[in-house]
């Protein structure tokens, strides 16, 4: 069954040193469980990184092929994680047509069971190109677009969030400015009356009074202009 499938690889345009079979080559820690490792592995014949795994089976039924593809993309995933291709394929000499004789299947990276004709499966620049795009997208994730550490506040004033908070305060510093003048305006007349209750003289003259309530007046305007401006 494996040297149908080399043969196959063969014609597809696989140079011979891309196809490797001896598993001592590409080395893979196991764990605590033993892993089945695949019939060939699919090598870079030009800098040796490992491109795809590929297990080879009988005519086995569902629940095994399932058990199989589960255990090659495990292998492939502690091999190069997921940039590379793992495949599976069944060969069933009863088969009627060459489709029902092999067939292939991709389990890897996708961890899918999807299955492939012989003109789909990937030649090697495929395979070259789907490495190169798997690294790139791992290498080029998107930077963080937030600095963790900008305060809160920060944040929320750059996105307009902290509108309604902004405008309470200048609605509480409107407040001060416009009662702060009335209420000092209220108790310089108390001071007054209380004086006047006791004594001939008033504290402040009619023309004090005047000059008084126009400061107030300049005072509290600043804070309406900028209240009603916002």
């Amino acid at each position: 069954m494996v040297e149908l499938i080399y043969s196959f690889l063969l014609q597809s345009g696989f140079p011979r040193a891309s196809i490797v079979f001896d598993v001592d080559l590409l080395q893979v820690d196991a764990g605590e469980h033993d892993i089945r490792v695949p019939s060939l592995f699919i090598v870079d014949p030009n800098t040796a990184d490992p491109l795809a795994v590929v297990d080879v089976v009988p005519a086995v039924d569902a629940e095994t092929l399932k058990n199989v593809a589960i255990e090659a993309g495990a292998y492939a995933s502690r091999l190069a994680g997921k940039h590379l291709q793992g495949f599976v394929v069944r060969v069933d000499g009863s088969g009627q047509t060459d489709a029902e004789q092999v067939q292939f299947y991709k389990i890897w990276p996708n961890s899918t069971l999807q299955q492939l004709s012989s003109k789909t499966f990937p030649d090697l620049d495929t395979l070259r190109v789907a490495r190169m795009l798997l690294v790139d997208e791992k290498s080029n994730a998107l930077p963080e677009t937030m600095n963790l550490t900008t305060p809160v506040v920060e944040i929320e004033d750059a996105f307009g969030l902290n509108q309604n908070e902004n405008r309470d305060k200048e609605t509480e510093s409107f407040s001060a400015g416009l009662y702060l003048p009335a209420f000092m305006l209220l108790l310089l007349f108390i001071l007054d009356a209380i004086i006047l209750e006791f004594t001939d003289s008033p504290l402040i003259t009619v023309a004090q009074s005047v000059l008084a309530l126009g400061a107030a007046a300049l005072l509290t305007l600043p804070s309406a202009l900028r209240f009603f401006r916002n």
